[in-house]
């Protein structure tokens, strides 16, 4: 993990663009399910950072910070627009997937993922897909770790009832029920 710095606004701010962008545009792309607005609220988390750079205080890593706004953008997003999109499946399945697998698991992950609150997701991105720690998306989303790992405990039954939900239905749809 990177260590905290102060964003010199002659040159730091544009290497952290440079540095950050995919990372932060692959958070915003799995909360909202949707390319092009991906980019267009990632535009606006590096928009919002510029603009708030001298209230950065490097208590952590400018990467987490940049995440931080990353998730509030978009949960902002998904609030205003009523939006129940989840995070991008084939980002979770493993690429040696086969074809039909890989569309029944994403189909799969698809369907658990949409019941999460966006907040819960956020959790779940940052944590499963991003590799942070527990601890590390409790500072980035500014809540206790416990909360993080009530939400993630959360996500893990909902991801469960649905696995076993299908499972139930493949095997009807299979017997001819």
């Amino acid at each position: 993990m990177e260590k905290p710095a102060e964003l010199d606004p002659a040159t730091q701010f544009r290497e952290l663009y440079e540095r950050e962008y995919r990372s932060v545009y692959r958070t915003v792309r799995a909360m909202v399910f949707d390319s092009s607005l991906a980019e267009d609220l990632c535009q606006e988390c590096f928009v919002r950072a510029f603009r708030s750079r001298d209230k950065y205080k490097p208590t952590g890593p400018p990467g987490a910070w940049l995440h931080r706004i990353a998730v509030n953008v978009a949960i902002s997003h998904l609030r205003r627009e009523k939006l129940a999109r989840v995070i991008a499946p084939k980002l979770w399945v493993g690429a040696g997937s086969g074809g039909y697998e890989r569309v029944e698991a994403k189909t799969l992950l698809e369907r658990g993922l949409d019941k999460l609150s966006p907040k819960v997701r956020a959790a779940v991105v940052l944590h499963y897909f991003h590799g942070y720690t527990r601890d590390e998306v409790a500072r980035i989303l500014g809540i206790p770790s416990g909360t993080v790992a009530s939400r993630i405990a959360k996500a893990m039954v909902v991801m469960r009832e649905e696995l076993v939900e299908s499972e139930q239905t493949g095997v009807a749809a299979r017997s001819g029920e």
